[in-house]
């Protein structure tokens, strides 16, 4: 007979026809069962209480426990950048526990831990004094009394794909020319009617380049001004860009 599950209910009605007086092998002809099983099951109700009693087992020892867990992921918000070895070596410094790098590797799994492209914020940035601006310029400010800059820049350089494939301990090869050319930088100031004024310049753009360009170019515009330099603009970025 194979191996198949039997319900309780039948386990149960074994014990009932034994204690009616049924022989074992009586009742494992009747019920279709082994002899065996009858006698594990017996046992089973005199030790354990119960005809099918939950297994005890459950697989190995999980190494690292709950307490540990959520250690490790205060330890992984804290410092994203850290290497597994570096992690291993803290489970064995901090808590005495040695665990393998795919072990260590799996358990991040669990605890949804992946390994992504990282997202630098910078460490002068209050979130407090980017709130209060925020809430300063709802109350105070409508979007037609708002002018963005930025710099924005273009040169000759020739684009690639920075992935290929190859064969393992190769690395992908692709022959193509290497341009670098003229490098063109840009200073628009952007309000929601477009471009209010513009600055082009050979090469990079630093601090007083920028400084007077906000001085000369952009505090002085007066609102008339916009519309009129919107076509000009445009035709000279759509030349530059192109």
């Amino acid at each position: 007979m194979g191996n198949r599950s039997l319900s309780t209910d039948l386990k149960m009605r074994a014990m009932e026809l034994l204690n009616d007086g049924w022989t074992e092998n009586d009742t494992a002809e009747v019920l279709g069962v082994s002899v065996r099983s009858i006698e594990r099951w017996e046992v089973n109700l005199e030790v354990k209480g119960e005809v099918n009693p939950r297994s005890v087992l459950r697989g190995r020892p999980r190494i690292l426990d709950p307490a540990v867990m959520e250690d490790l992921l205060a330890l992984v918000g804290e410092s994203p950048t850290l290497y597994l070895d570096e992690i291993v070596d803290y489970l064995s410094v901090i808590h005495n526990i040695y665990i393998s790098r795919t072990a260590l590797h799996n358990n991040l799994q669990a605890l949804g831990l992946t390994y992504k492209r990282m997202q630098r914020t910078a460490s002068q940035r209050d979130e407090e004094a980017r709130q209060a601006w925020r809430e300063d310029i709802t109350a105070n400010f409508s979007c037609d009394q708002l002018v963005f800059t930025d710099e924005s820049s273009k040169d000759g350089r020739t684009l690639y794909r920075r992935s290929g494939r190859a064969l393992h301990g190769k690395r992908p090869t692709e022959v193509a020319p290497l341009e670098w050319g003229e490098r063109w930088s840009i200073l628009p100031a952007l309000t929601i009617d477009g471009y209010a004024a513009i600055r082009i310049v050979e090469g990079s753009v630093d601090g007083a380049e920028f400084y007077d360009f906000i001085v000369n170019e952009v505090v002085s515009l007066s609102p008339q001004s916009h519309g009129a330099c919107w076509c000009l603009q445009s035709q000279l970025i759509t030349e530059l860009w192109v």
